[in-house]
């Protein structure tokens, strides 16, 4: 008996579902691509269940005969390529005919359809690929397709299918990169029966952001216009200044086609490298319009990913294209050499030797402060950028949890009862101990003790209502992820309501957060890791500290009164762990009196 067999075309199109039809928000894709190829100029998508028990895309385009209604629910069955030429130079988002079949084979799928000057249409029902009922009907010109079910005869698929509001999420972001990728189409999306979005057609893809991202994002923004070697550049860009946790507000587009591509995003991460710190991403919008014979959009089935044939000649224009921009929208600085002002430590020792004198560089940003912007205290040891007034010994500063542990120098004792010899550049608290010099990272150990006020609380913490409710616009995936933790973030001690859309109203902070922006807050809780962010779990809470403590802790470069600096000593030496802050690293250090000693060639 012959062990090769033809497989049945059901069973064709179920393995093909599994390629294109990821999840409801797959389906969406593919529908919205067919209604914008029939040259709608209005697309409503409804949803129920976030898709898993309905999708359903109408359009008012141009229809289809009876005949080629049939015809498209069979195996790569298309009208937009004729030969493999067409494939070379696709000019449609959707090509290949696998869309509808594979579709009907795993849903409860419906079709109707009719062409403007016909009286009627054909409405065409298809049970797990089995056409159950083709009937002539009365209908609007354009398209209906309803999915119902989705996975209903394949449990080992629906399983893996996530919550309504995740699947949800994934459709309303599709759909938000589809509207901004065609301005001139006037796109809705429902979801169990209410209105999520609504986008009349606009004249460009400026108004269409300001729909879809907000006004205020829009208001950042600068146009970008390039052309070189047959590759054109168009869209927008913010200001450096509006910042991102992740690269979800970075659209990229490839002639109209959303798309995810590393090295072209990694492209345009470049032309900001000088501009965002590490792990912060620009808002932008990027269209790059180029020869379809020069980009191939079939290296994936469900034609999320695109390649440039020759990417040498394409990435370098797009670079060229935002760096250009970007210094030309960049506020320009006057610098005038007689306004330098010496750097001033804000500790000086009672005397100075003509060598530390000299290793006193001019320095002309912040001068009453030891380190520049956005950099780190620890980069910045030396003067001015200098080596440190004592070379080669990093081994004289011993962390907690070494091989030569603290209770061998140092006895019991508290912080606050050690004499305060002052501060080190505004960022480091010096106190003398028996076992020796004790430097203290103020922004490490405020982190400490904010962490510990707020992971200590056994009930709700005091709440600092906001004058003003604080809006802020988020992403779908990002709305979805934070609707999850509303629960666990009241009990934190926010109160944080939805309020339309993708956006939240933010009521009030935890006391302690007084002062920090509710949107930088929420956005950096959104994006730490997923498995400390889980509802219920103590990870959240413990994540929201952390998050918290950072963004409220006393900042390196911040001058303290003696008052000050008591009480933050006061206040570490009621917490539980005075040794790290609570991203793990050492708060205080000890220049040990012998090791001092040896710097001193007295041993």
């Amino acid at each position: 008996m012959s062990k090769v067999a033809i497989l049945p075309d059901i069973l064709c199109n179920q393995i093909a579902a599994g390629e294109v039809v990821e999840r409801p928000a797959a389906v969406a894709k593919e529908l919205i691509e067919n209604s914008i190829d029939a040259g709608s100029s209005r697309i409503t998508v409804s949803l129920l269940q976030g898709g898993r028990k309905e999708v359903s895309v109408t359009d008012n385009g141009c229809g289809m005969h009876p005949e080629d209604a049939l015809l498209a629910i069979e195996r790569h069955a298309t009208s937009k390529i004729r030969s493999s030429d067409d494939l070379q130079a696709i000019r449609t988002l959707g090509f290949r005919g696998e869309a509808l079949p594979s579709i009907a084979s795993v849903s409860r799928f419906e079709l109707v359809t009719r062409e403007h000057q016909a009286l009627s249409g054909i409405q065409i029902r298809i049970d797990g690929g089995v056409i159950r009922d083709v009937r002539e009907r009365g209908c609007a010109p354009g398209t209906q397709v309803i999915v119902r079910d989705l996975f209903h005869n394949i449990p080992a698929r629906r399983k893996f299918m996530r919550t309504p509001e995740t699947e949800l999420s994934y459709i309303t972001d599709q759909f938000l990169r589809t509207a901004l990728a065609h301005p001139g189409i006037h796109l809705q999306l429902i979801s169990e029966e209410k209105q999520v979005y609504d986008f009349p057609k606009t004249s460009g893809f400026i108004q269409r952001a300001g729909q879809a991202l907000g006004i205020e994002i829009v208001r950042s923004f600068t146009t970008v216009e390039f052309e070189k070697n047959g590759v054109r550049v168009s869209g927008c860009v913010a200001s450096p200044n509006v910042q991102r946790t992740n690269s979800q507000s970075l659209f990229l587009f490839v002639n109209a086609r959303p798309v995810w591509d590393r090295l072209l995003q990694r492209t345009v991460l470049t032309a900001y490298e000088a501009l965002l710190p590490r792990g912060k991403y620009p808002v932008a919008l990027i269209f790059i319009d180029i020869s379809p014979s020069a980009v191939d959009v079939n290296v994936h089935p469900a034609k999320r990913e695109i390649r440039f044939k020759n990417p040498g000649e394409v990435l370098p224009v797009v670079r060229e294209a935002l760096m250009g921009t970007l210094a030309s929208a960049r506020p320009k600085t006057v610098f005038s050499p007689t306004r330098a002002v010496p750097f001033a430590p804000a500790f000086r020792a009672p005397f100075q030797t003509p060598v530390m004198a000299e290793r006193q560089a001019p320095f002309n940003s912040r001068p009453q402060t030891g380190f520049p912007e956005n950099e780190e205290p620890a980069q910045n040891a030396g003067i001015s950028g200098q080596d440190p007034v004592v070379p080669n010994s990093p081994e004289t500063l011993e962390p907690p949890g070494s091989d030569d542990p603290q209770e061998e120098i140092l006895p019991d004792f508290s912080f606050a009862s050690l004499p305060i010899i002052g501060q080190l550049a505004n960022s480091y608290i010096l106190l003398e101990s028996p076992g020796g010099l004790i430097i203290i990272d103020q922004h490490a150990a405020h982190e400490r003790v904010l962490f510990n006020e707020l992971c200590s609380k056994s009930t709700r913490p005091a709440a600092q209502r906001l004058a003003i409710p604080a809006v802020v616009h988020l992403m779908p995936k990002e709305a979805a992820q934070l609707k999850r933790m509303l629960r666990d973030l009241d009990q934190a001690g926010f109160e944080i309501e939805p309020f339309g859309g993708s956006s939240f109203a933010v009521h009030a902070l935890p006391a302690v957060l007084r002062g920090i922006s509710p949107e930088e807050i929420l956005r950096d809780l959104i994006s730490a890791p997923a498995d400390t962010t889980r509802p219920g779990d103590l990870g959240l809470i413990k994540s929201l500290a952390k998050l918290a403590a950072c963004h409220g802790a006393l900042k390196a470069g911040q001058k303290l009164k003696g008052e000050e600096i008591l009480a933050l000593l006061e206040a570490l030496d009621r917490t539980d762990s005075p040794f790290t802050c609570p991203h793990g690293r050492p708060l205080w250090v000890i220049l040990a009196h012998d090791r001092i000693l040896r710097l001193f060639k007295r041993t």
